[in-house]
């Protein structure tokens, strides 16, 4: 399934890479995952229906803040 990871590191770079996952759940460990690798305050786990390389495309299935983890919607 098409899960992407959006994050923003040192206030400049905007990231978007593809997450592997067979589910939300699995998308969602290997997000983490790599958040923590990154030190992101913030991210966005989205998904979408065909592959995309478009920043914010795709529906929003969980956020990250540094502050409150991760939400899943």
């Amino acid at each position: 399934m098409p899960f992407y990871l959006e994050y923003t590191i040192h206030q400049n770079a905007d990231i978007r890479s593809a997450v592997d996952g067979a589910d939300r759940e699995e998308a969602l460990i290997r997000a983490a995952d790599a958040v923590r690798e990154a030190g992101c305050r913030a991210a966005l786990l989205r998904f979408a229906t065909a592959a995309s390389t478009s920043f914010g495309h795709g529906a929003v299935v969980a956020r990250y803040s540094e502050t409150g983890g991760w939400e899943t919607l």
